[in-house]
């Protein structure tokens, strides 16, 4: 029966919803509010330092030393930071062909002027997917060098750059040993990507220990706070005896000294039981911490900063407590601090402008990422503003649905329809190449693994083929399983797809050897992987039912390039990590056979399932 009191389910969940909305302002209330506020904190505050003066010594003393430690996180961030944006816009030169990556003097060249308008840069390189390295470096005399030498023979150098060719972004990775410079060196690393999201190479800049520690300095130099960085609770990442760390015994394999190593006593006692002090405790609060060494009592001021390597950094100083009397005279002039006061009601309104400001430039650059299929991070900054805190909610939730779709449809095949629109998905025949790919054995080998251990088995050797593909202008098609399909002239004409696609083959033979030497070393079994090509016409569009569309290629051209993987159980040897079959069909569409590089021999005979004529099967690698 009905009772006429029934709810909307629909308008019950939006009701939730509403209720667990934080409270927000309009836009015009805050700037009203921003301003009120301003003259009630400044009369309040004047009042409050005249009338309450006594016992605020300890806690001006820890202020003045917290504006240092901050001071030294934005000097840190200001050298720093534009190391990493002044390598992105060399990355950008490079990704949009403004900059000739085939011309190693223009790209030292580029190198250089980093290094001219980044001081603090020891080193800026970049290499190129042939694992070149083009480099401008600072020698221990000032000097600056360029060269170009083989990433191969870097120690590590090939696992660092298969680390940037499977990454999406600029990272600053873990720290280590210079050489040249004889002293550890941060780094900062960005992948280069063509529009259509293909790695073609990665940049990499370093900043010396050293020089780090110089640059921490300047603002301790003159009074008696003694400044540090740590890495983790133990590893000195600047201090003043790094500055020139000779005699620490560092090396590749210990890159950084102790706490106990840098000879400074009070540093080593900083992870001590500590001291309490009931006025310092309470105006520290968790910025800090009073310990005892040397026969005094020493006050710790520290700031955590994320995003400079993979372990977070400890940025701090510390001073005598006594330090403290010589801010009582200070106090006397009552009318001075209410003028400061003012001041920074006056800076916190100014911040608030910015941001506001800040908000709002966040929206606008969430919708050109989305614009540019650029999903990874949220956009959204919760705001008190009750228009902008909309507007973000929305382009996060837009970004969320994007991210599944991005993740599942291929970046060439969006730029297309955002090109062409429907008329880029519309069925028509196609001569095309197709490769399909398989890792030997894998059941086997997975079984001895965790599903995690699976998993990133496969994202690794996935992020290589990829890589390869992508580099050849070609598009994944799908993956089953630990197989890969990709296709050659699908999206557009392609007059060398063939060429491309067994440029690419050989490319993934390559990288599959360089990357089964890694996991030797580390103690891992290889990977090893069939490969079969073949050209011919298929049907490209939009296939499946018409809530469920695949942009796809069917045909008998895509049976015969999977048969021609599987006929690679018969041509592999024990012991063979690749092997690449390609059809005759696909050697006679291939425009250029010789600046392949390969040579063939005589083709096989071999009969293929559905096809009552034999085929000429070549093994290309």
């Amino acid at each position: 029966m009905h009772t006429g009191l029934s709810m909307n389910p629909d308008t019950s969940a939006a009701a939730v919803v509403s209720l667990r909305r934080p409270w927000r302002l309009p836009l015009i209330a805050a700037l009203v509010l921003a301003f009120v506020s301003l003259a009630l904190i400044s009369g309040i505050a004047y009042i409050a330092v005249l009338t309450g003066a006594s016992g605020t010594a300890e806690r001006l003393l820890v202020d003045r030393a917290e504006r240092v430690v901050d001071a030294q996180v934005a000097l840190l961030r200001s050298r720093l930071d534009p190391v990493t944006e002044h390598l992105e816009l060399v990355a950008a030169l490079l990704a949009h062909g403004r900059l000739n990556m085939e011309s190693p003097v223009d790209i030292r060249e580029a190198l250089a002027v980093i290094m001219s308008r980044v001081p603090a840069v020891s080193t800026a390189a970049f290499a190129s997917f042939d694992l070149q390295l083009h480099r401008a470096l600072r020698q221990p005399d000032g000097q600056m060098v360029r060269d170009t030498i083989s990433l191969v023979n870097q120690p590590r150098g090939l696992e660092r750059f298969r680390e940037l060719q499977t990454a999406d972004k600029t990272f600053w990775g873990a720290l280590f040993w210079s050489e040249t410079l004889k002293q550890p060196v941060l780094n900062v690393r960005t992948p280069v990507r063509r529009a259509d999201g293909a790695f073609i190479g990665g940049l990499i800049a370093t900043v010396a220990v050293g020089d780090l520690s110089q640059l921490m300095g300047d603002l301790s130099r003159n009074g008696s706070s003694h400044y540090f960085i740590l890495v983790g609770r133990n590893k000195v990442l600047a201090h003043q005896r790094l500055i020139d760390p000779r005699g620490l015994g560092l090396s590749e394999e210990k890159p950084l000294p102790t706490i106990d190593e840098v000879g400074d006593p009070v540093l080593a006692r900083i992870w001590d039981l500590p001291v309490h002090n009931p006025q310092i405790d309470r105006a520290l609060g968790d910025v800090g911490h009073v310990e005892e060494a040397e026969g005094r009592h020493w006050v710790f001021i520290h700031r955590v900063v994320h995003g400079y390597g993979p372990d977070p950094w400890l940025v701090g100083q510390y001073f005598p407590i006594e330090d403290a009397t010589g801010d009582l005279n200070r106090l006397a002039n009552g009318a001075v601090v209410g003028a400061v006061t003012l001041v920074v009601a006056a800076l916190l309104a100014l911040l608030l402008g910015i941001s506001m400001a800040r908000s709002i430039r966040t929206i606008t650059s969430a919708a050109e990422s989305i614009e540019r299929l650029e999903f990874d991070q949220p956009f959204h900054r919760r705001s008190r503003l009750r228009e902008i805190d909309d507007a973000g909610q929305s382009l996060d939730k837009a970004r969320g649905a994007l991210k599944w779709f991005s993740a599942y449809v291929p970046h060439r095949l969006v730029f297309r329809l955002m090109e062409l629109g429907e008329d880029a998905v519309a069925s028509r025949r196609r001569d095309v190449t197709v490769m399909f790919t398989d890792i030997v054995e894998f059941t086997p080998q997975a079984e001895s693994l965790s599903e995690q251990a699976t998993a990133d088995l496969l994202n690794h050797h996935f992020a290589l083929l990829g890589a390869c593909i992508e580099h050849e202008h070609g598009v994944i098609d799908k993956y089953i399983g630990d197989s890969v399909m990709a296709v050659w002239g699908g999206l557009s004409k392609m007059h060398d797809h063939a060429d491309r696609a067994v440029r690419a083959a050989l490319d993934i033979a390559r990288a599959i050897g360089e990357d089964n030497a890694v996991r030797r070393a580390a103690g891992q079994a290889p990977i090893r992987v069939r490969i079969g090509l073949h050209s011919g016409p298929v049907v490209v569009g939009n296939i499946g039912a018409p809530g469920r569309l695949n942009f796809t290629v069917v045909g008998d051209t895509v049976n015969i390039a999977q048969r021609f993987e599987q006929l690679g159980k018969e041509f592999m040897r024990d012991g063979e990590e690749t092997v690449v079959l390609a059809s005759g069909d696909t050697l006679a569409a291939i425009n250029h056979r010789d600046t392949l590089g390969i040579r063939l021999p005589k083709p096989v005979l071999h009969q293929v399932k559905g096809h009552e004529a034999p085929v000429e099967v070549y093994r290309v690698a």
